[in-house]
């Protein structure tokens, strides 16, 4: 197949729905998100730390996307094709393309483990090094009850007051992770934006001055599956049972709005987190794995 690639900063309004189309097909023929929720509000919202990839046929069809977070810390890159025009070279091509421009370590997700995109990390030489697991529990089982440390109440989240205390706790708690650790009030921001964003179900965990000292995160897919979107504690106020406590809260708030099965992502060496979700009844459902170009 005759390709022309494209590396476009800002992309234009056609571009953008385009690139969605194309997801969008994807997804319904893989069953799972061709790339992260991060790299997806960044096609809609550009910057200047991402570059998108645009690959066309001879046709002028749209039949690639690749985005690249050309950040310096953990430059990272997720690439789909269309269904209809696999086995012709398009993901090759995508994936030579983003060795070519990053010199140096690049992290590169297949997400779900669709064999073609296994396929071409091994032939580029790319090692496995990290998973991320994908679990889920139906909401019409009973959920265990788990009662707040003495002195924590819960609150729904207020638009206007809360961003600045939820990006602070958000990147104490996450100070490990190689991605959550880094969010400012711009990534509030753009969450706050989407259709599915409601405060009711973003549920803080509050002392008695008002202190903030976790938050559970709920969201609810246009496919209406619930997510545990965001669950984070203070380092202060870990070992107290909150966590567990944020968690039920979320799932019952889930299942009060008539969801009937709740999503968690959690990271595959995490033997903590995974212990804790398997007793609340979730279960494995897929892997995103992530490769290293060293």
């Amino acid at each position: 197949m005759t390709l022309a690639l494209s590396w476009i900063v800002q992309p234009s309004d056609g571009q953008v729905a385009a690139a969605a189309e194309l997801l969008d097909a994807v997804a319904t023929a893989d069953g799972v998100d061709p790339i992260s929720e991060a790299a997806a509000l960044r096609l809609h919202h550009p910057g200047a730390e991402v570059v998108h990839l645009l690959a066309y046929d001879s046709a002028g069809t749209l039949v690639g996307y690749a985005g690249l977070d050309e950040r310096v810390e953990r430059r990272t890159a997720e690439f789909v094709v269309h269904p209809g025009h696999r086995r012709r070279g398009v993901g090759g091509a995508l994936l030579a393309a983003l060795l070519d421009r990053v010199h140096g370590p690049l992290w590169v997700w297949a997400h779900g483990e669709h064999p073609a995109a296994l396929r071409l990390a091994r032939r580029a030489g790319l090692a496995r090094r990290r998973e991320l697991f994908q679990l889920r529990r139906r909401l019409a089982e009973p959920i265990p009850l788990q009662v707040l440390p003495d002195g924590v109440a819960l609150r729904a989240f207020v638009p206007g007051e809360d961003e600045a205390a939820v990006v602070r706790v958000n990147n104490r708690a996450f100070a490990w992770h190689p991605e959550q650790h880094r969010w400012d009030a711009s990534e509030l921001e753009m969450r706050k934006a989407q259709p599915w964003f409601d405060p009711k179900g973003f549920l803080l965990a509050v002392d008695p001055a008002d202190r903030l000292l976790g938050f559970h995160w709920t969201k609810v897919h246009p496919d209406g599956v619930g997510e545990v979107y965001v669950l984070a504690v203070d380092p202060d106020a870990q070992g107290t049972g909150l966590g567990g406590a944020l968690t039920v809260a979320g799932l019952a708030y889930l299942r009060e709005r008539g969801v009937s099965e709740a999503m968690l992502y959690v990271e595959s060496d995490n033997a903590a987190a995974l212990h804790t979700y398997q007793k609340l009844g979730f279960v494995y459902h897929h892997t995103d794995a992530a490769f290293l170009r060293p």
